[in-house]
């Protein structure tokens, strides 16, 4: 249980530090020589995010049907 929250909990947090990095990128984009690369950093980090948070969560539903015995044979 323990490792799924540490799970959940990186791939979040990747989440929410690409949405800081477009934040800081459209609100300062005086400071950054190139702001769209910070922007374009952070739409790629949030994305990523989101991938690895969706693949976790479909392997973790395939894990529990494989090992709940999801095929369901009948005995002949």
């Amino acid at each position: 249980m323990f490792s799924k929250i540490i799970n959940y909990a990186v791939r979040i947090l990747m989440i929410v530090l690409g949405l800081a990095m477009v934040l800081i990128g459209w609100l300062q984009s005086d400071r950054f020589n190139d702001p769209t690369l910070v922007v374009v950093m952070g739409v790629i980090v949030t994305l990523f995010g989101l991938y690895r948070l969706v693949m976790y969560k479909t392997q973790m539903a395939r894990y529990q049907i494989n090992f709940d015995g999801g095929d369901d044979e009948e005995d002949e």
